[in-house]
């Protein structure tokens, strides 16, 4: 039966119950509220209709909790903890029922306005799509339908055209670099393309000198699928020429990637400060690109634009780099025309 009352605010609230089932509505006039329960309890009635009362009981900041438990430890995104607690500060007291499409775009638009990074606010939608999406398949709470994912994304330009790196560039920064552990990492990543993630991982057995080769376990890669890496002369080299017993971890100096970026920061630092002291002391402008906006991950796209002067086909470029989408890939893989015109009869 259905139970029609009066809200504070001059609205009628209608609850409806049948067979264990419950439906709620808000309308502005009781004809309105009449009208609904009326329909409602025949839909209901004929099984047409599954009942919201869980998802109308059931607070935002359950779903974010019981994910955080459940589901955050599987994760290896780090920063995924962060956008959860932003999302809960944010719409924790929301019952699910509650959330609709506008209360994401304003979110989306507010948190642009914050001047987050287009990219970032993506990353914090997608995550709001994929908690609704866990309460309605793993929670089995009953949604309509998911309404963060009727939300325009924000344009996303992040697209890096970092695929160059001049002699001074890597001579210098290499010089700064504290010590050879950076240096031969950073060597390695320039011959072979891998992630920081994979070579932090990368453990002695991976390594076959004679076939030269470094196979990346499924784990350990972005992908989650295995792959073997060939290896230059140089990348052999440079292996050969660590320290130590080779048995654990090749690069055991550094407990997470974290540890490793906030060194290679300081070093392109003192590197661009070394070369502006340089050129003052030579009495020369110094070059406003060099040693700027030059990220660690761009080593991955530097190396894979010099292997792809050895492997024209994309095939077999994709299986040395491990790209799985050959558009991705695409971004990666520059040629000149000057280059394309000397391969032209």
């Amino acid at each position: 039966m259905a139970s029609i009352q009066k809200t504070k605010n001059g609205t009628w609230r209608v609850q409806i119950e049948m067979r264990g089932r419950r439906d709620y509505k808000t309308f502005p006039t009781k004809a309105l509220a009449i009208g609904w329960a009326n329909e409602r309890e025949t839909d209901m009635a004929q099984g047409k209709v599954r009942s919201s009362s869980q998802a109308e009981r059931t607070p935002f900041a359950t779903v974010i909790q019981t994910y955080r438990v459940r589901e955050l430890p599987k994760l290896r995104n780090r920063s995924s903890k962060f956008m959860l607690n932003t999302l809960e500060q944010r719409f924790g007291r929301y019952r699910l029922v509650d959330l609709q499409m506008k209360d994401f775009a304003n979110f989306r638009d507010d948190r642009l306005d914050d001047d987050l990074a287009p990219a970032t606010v993506l990353k914090e939608l997608n995550l709001a799509r994929r908690l609704i999406d866990y309460a309605i398949k793993d929670l089995s709470i009953y949604l309509p339908s998911n309404t963060a994912r009727l939300v325009d994304n924000p344009h996303v330009e992040n697209d890096r055209d970092r695929v160059f790196i001049s002699d001074e560039e890597e001579q210098r920064l290499f010089e700064a670099f504290p010590n050879d552990n950076y240096r031969h990492i950073g060597a390695l990543a320039l011959e072979s393309a891998c992630r920081l993630g994979e070579m932090l991982k990368m453990e002695w057995h991976h390594v076959d000198f004679t076939r030269r080769t470094l196979t990346v376990p499924k784990p350990n890669t972005k992908t989650e699928v295995k792959k073997t890496v060939p290896l230059s002369s140089r990348a052999i080299a440079i292996l050969e020429s660590r320290p130590g017993r080779r048995r654990g971890r090749v690069f055991n100096c550094w407990a997470a990637g974290d540890s490793f970026q906030n060194g290679y920061k300081r070093a392109i630092v003192r590197a661009r400060k070394k070369y502006e002291s340089d050129c003052e002391l030579a009495g020369q402008e110094p070059h406003p690109e060099l040693l700027v906006d030059l990220r660690f991950h761009d080593f991955r796209h530097i190396a894979t634009s010099r292997l792809a002067k050895f492997f024209p086909n994309v095939i077999e470029l994709s299986m040395v780099t491990g790209h799985q989408d050959l558009k991705m890939l695409k971004r990666y893989y520059h040629t000149t025309p000057e280059e394309l015109a000397k391969r032209l009869p």
